[in-house]
């Protein structure tokens, strides 16, 4: 049977063999696993070649709701050891990995449209840093263009949480090429992903042999400009604050292939105090990998006192209608 991985773009064929298992489906759907991984580092700190790192690690889990809507929330979430023998960040060994919560796990809802990721239901319930951070990790499921673009390479303008910028995309559709990041992951056995037909019918889904997906966004080409780095409460890119941030590259590669559904952004940048002369260098690196699609044992659950977001960090909420 075919379930909704992403919404106008991406199904996965299931296979159920008895009617049992077929009617449970029925019911409930599917729920999508996602494994994240948050890395980040922050360079020249103290002294020129110090560079601190972090690694946060959670779950996003996913469902189905209507043909335009996904039902989501986090578990499982923690902050991991970086290597102790990675070279690369000063405190590795000293890093002491805990439980955090640092998105909660409330639910969420993810709204597509046919270029990609429209907008956001949350709890209005949920403080503005907590939103963001869901926000740039959900982003990784965010397309951005239409798929009945047939050229390999075109420039696109795209909502994320850093604003409305242009962006560079390059298509890869060669079967035969080679993996170009290390994010390398088993190969899955319970599902087989296929585009989603443009005809209603979705058992008409296109089977995908590679398809990788590269976008670069021009940081200084955002209408509605915002500098985030994951975690941060304020926008730091003004010059009237103490501290000072700016975004330099940002980079998003998606793989997706019968088996693989890879996404992940790397961004750098830089960052300064007033009274400091030294420039540091916040790097980021926010990936997602589908894990398994499993059944779900539940209803979907209800979002309490709901608001609409856009991907844009540090924006408001806005109030839903009754009919939406």
């Amino acid at each position: 049977m075919l379930v909704t991985i992403l919404p106008f773009f991406l199904v996965a064929n299931i296979t159920v063999d008895d009617a049992h298992r077929q009617s449970e489906w029925a019911m409930y759907g599917p729920e999508c696993t996602y494994d994240v991984l948050v890395n980040m580092s922050l360079a020249n700190i103290v002294q020129e070649n110090d560079n601190f790192c972090s690694m946060t690690a959670t779950e996003l889990k996913c469902r189905p709701k209507g043909d335009d809507s996904l039902s989501c929330h986090f578990q499982n979430s923690r902050i991991k050891r970086p290597e102790p023998n990675d070279n690369r960040c000063s405190n590795a060994k000293d890093f002491i990995p805990t439980k955090y919560k640092f998105v909660g796990n409330e639910p969420f809802e993810i709204r597509f449209n046919s270029r990609g990721i429209e907008n956001l239901v949350v709890p209005r319930s949920i403080p503005r840093y907590r939103i963001d951070m869901i926000k740039i990790i959900v982003s990784q499921l965010n397309v951005g263009f239409e798929m009945q673009e047939r050229r390999d390479r075109f420039t696109i303008m795209e909502n994320s949480t850093v604003g409305h910028c242009e962006v560079d995309v390059k298509i890869v559709t060669d079967p035969n090429s080679e993996e170009s990041d290390d994010d390398s992951t088993e190969k899955n056995e319970n599902f087989e992903i296929g585009f989603m037909s443009s005809s209603e019918d979705l058992a008409r889904s296109l089977a995908i042999e590679r398809f990788q997906v590269e976008k670069i966004r021009q940081p200084k080409k955002c209408p509605r400009r915002t500098i985030y780095f994951f975690g941060n409460q304020e926008d730091y890119s003004h010059g009237d604050r103490q501290l000072y941030m700016d975004m330099t590259t940002s980079i998003s590669h998606i793989t997706i292939s019968r088996d693989r559904f890879v996404s992940y952004t790397m961004s750098e940048g830089v960052m300064k105090t007033v009274n400091n002369s030294r420039i540091m260098r916040p790097y980021q690196k926010i990936s997602l990998k589908l894990k398994r699609i499993d059944l779900a044992r539940s209803s979907l659950p209800e979002i309490q006192n709901p608001a609409s977001t856009s991907l844009f960090a540090f924006s408001n909420l806005q109030a839903i209608s009754e009919d939406a």
